[in-house]
């Protein structure tokens, strides 16, 4: 056995002391300890490895590097340094190969070294290769049941992987094992937001507030949950507070600034999306299309469109980015080329957007438009010199047709049709057409039509999420639009269930028409002759006030803030007879029931049929 001379005694118990600081998050003091070591000798590894773990520690990770790879260079059969120098280049962002490499040095040293499995599973997971991660991550648990990073990174894993499902499980584990890590609780807030599994994500954000208050990443998940839920109001409260302890986080900056967005808070939504760009990356294409929302909601529409494509960058816009093997269409002579126009979103982006193609018409020599199949029958109707048909494209959006010259999205249409406000008004309008028969056939089904306002209501999307229907209203919560007014009620409601339709019959058995026979949902055709058919539709902020706007019957809309349907005006310039009402954005959309009301009387005071008359050929 050797034996230890005294400077090299002197030389440990100095060490040693400078671990137990460092475990006791004395950094400062360990490092002290660690230099003086290196004075004795220049070159110990020890000294060299933890001194530069010390820094990385403290957020210096090149400093950390340079300590590290000394370490290694004086003692190169050591698995820990490798391990360690692999955190402090991911620190930097180095690339997974480069953690694959020191981690799999470090494991040809050590096979069970648990950190080096650890790094090794995050590598993988970023290279995409998540079976061999996971079966890495399971072993892990199995070894070291206790090992909380191995539960936490296993759930960034199954997040990678598209399975949030199975990540919360493993978030709860970690936060279970050490309730006082924040990141556990963040990261589980994110998987249950992934999940829109809101309820139990604002019980466990509550408790992670209380437990770490004023932390501002807490404070951020808690607003991104808020605004997910549209609850703007409490969403600028938390995002407001986020933000300000970190007002050089740009993700931080854009919460707040679409909550303010949503909260009708336009022009200070623009200001703090403007301060975003100033802190992200420069291709940051999310912020790119907040902004153009922003810009537009302030009425700014010049530089509104010019960000607007960026949509088909962020991943949260969920939108269709078709690809083409010919060239999109950039405003020259077409009048001798078929352009296809093509959709990104939903049908009521589509319906609106449309009003702009008889524009494109009279320009090119030839149009084909491709939707949904429902919609390219409506379509076809108002548009025969069209061609409109079902969308053609495979499982990756690359087009399966090469029938056309050029193609062109339906909605950036805007960039040489709607530059500004002012061309809204002098653009054509109604531009759709609608089965006049069909229509006055459904009219005269209706008892009493000549003397009282036929009124069509629709109070709801098809899509009832939470996050969605604080701004819907249910069957009893329109019901006294129907009490107030002695008027004939038509139902608008597409994928109304027959408990709500039973409730409007017996509640309204003289007022109440609901035509069976009607498919408002599939059968746009028949859906537009039924509205055409109404003096008035009050409806929920869906494609039915899509539909009643562009056949031109006076319309209430009720709902959440639109920026590319209102565009900073109190009413949507694409429609010239809606009219836009946004509900209370800190009380139920029950509530606000009666200011709709109060607005419907007002517009029929002096009601007559002429106008629909008119509409109908009568």
């Amino acid at each position: 056995m050797a034996i230890q001379t005294a400077p090299q005694k002197k030389v440990l118990e100095k060490l040693l002391k400078g671990v137990n600081h460092q475990k006791a998050g004395e950094i400062e003091k360990a490092q002290r300890c660690y230099q003086q070591v290196l004075k004795k000798v220049p070159n110990h590894p020890d000294a060299l490895n933890l001194l530069g773990v010390s820094y990385r520690q403290l957020g210096f990770p090149k400093r950390a590097i340079e300590f590290i790879q000394r370490a290694i260079a004086a003692n190169p059969g050591e698995a820990t340094f490798y391990t360690n120098l692999a955190r402090a280049m991911m620190d930097l962002g180095a690339e997974p190969d480069t953690l694959l490499a020191l981690s799999n040095k470090a494991l040809s040293l050590s096979p069970q070294e648990r950190e080096a499995r650890n790094i090794k599973g995050i590598a993988l997971t970023k290279k995409g290769e998540y079976q061999e991660a996971e079966y890495l991550f399971q072993g892990l648990i199995v070894d070291f049941p206790d090992y909380v990073d191995a539960y936490q990174n296993f759930g960034m894993l199954l997040m990678d992987a598209g399975q949030a499902e199975h990540a919360v499980n493993f978030f709860t584990k970690a936060i279970m094992l050490e309730p006082n890590n924040v990141n556990n609780h963040i990261q589980r807030a994110r998987a249950r937001l992934k999940l829109k599994q809101y309820e139990p994500s604002q019980y466990e954000l509550t408790e992670a507030l209380e437990r770490f208050p004023g932390n501002s990443d807490v404070e951020h998940e808690a607003a991104r949950l808020l605004f997910s839920m549209n609850e703007a109001r409490k969403s600028v409260e938390y995002a407001e507070r986020s933000y300000k302890s970190d007002p050089t986080n740009y993700h931080k900056a854009i919460t707040l600034g679409v909550s303010y967005l949503m909260n009708r808070q336009a022009k200070e939504s623009l200001e703090t999306l403007k301060l975003a760009k100033k802190h992200a990356p420069v291709d940051n294409k999310t912020v790119d299309w907040n902004l153009s929302l922003a810009y537009l909601s302030n009425g700014d529409l010049k530089n509104g469109w010019a960000l607007h494509k960026a949509r088909f960058e962020d991943k949260a816009a969920k939108v269709h980015d078709r690809k083409f093997d010919v060239p999109a269409w950039q405003g020259e002579d077409i009048s001798d080329k078929t352009v296809l126009v093509w959709t990104d979103q939903g049908l009521g982006d589509a319906l609106r957007a449309g009003t702009m193609l008889p524009e494109l018409i009279d320009r090119a020599g030839r149009v084909i438009v491709e939707l949904s199949e429902k919609g390219a029958k409506f379509f076809q109707y108002s548009f025969p010199q069209t061609l409109c048909r079902k969308s053609h494209m495979d499982k990756d959006l690359h087009a399966t047709l090469s029938d056309y010259d050029l193609h062109a999205n339906i909605t950036d249409l805007v960039d040489f049709f709607r530059p500004d406000l002012d061309s809204f008004k002098q653009g054509p309008f109604p531009v759709f057409s609608f089965e006049k028969e069909r229509a006055r056939s459904y009219l005269e089904r209706l008892e009493g039509y000549e003397d009282k306002p036929v009124i069509g209501f629709s109070w709801r999307s098809k899509n009832l999420a939470p996050n969605r229907a604080r701004y819907y209203l249910s069957a009893p919560g329109i019901a006294p639009v129907l009490a107030s007014k002695d008027a004939i009620f038509v139902n608008l409601q597409y994928k109304a269930v027959d408990k709500e339709i039973a409730f409007f019959r017996e509640k309204f058995p003289e007022k109440f028409n609901y035509f069976e026979d009607v498919d408002l949902f599939d059968d746009l055709l028949g859906a537009a002759a039924l509205t055409a058919c109404c003096d008035f539709v009050v409806s929920a902020n869906t494609s039915v006030a899509d539909m009643a706007g562009l056949i031109d019957v006076p319309t209430i809309r009720f709902g959440q803030q639109e920026a590319v349907l209102n565009l900073g005006q109190d009413n949507p310039p694409w429609y010239r007879s809606v009219t836009y009402m946004h509900p209370y954005t800190d009380r139920p959309c029950a509530e606000f029931v009666p200011e709709i009301i109060k607005e419907m009387d007002r517009q029929l005071e002096d009601w007559s049929p002429d106008r629909r008359n008119k509409r109908l050929e009568l």
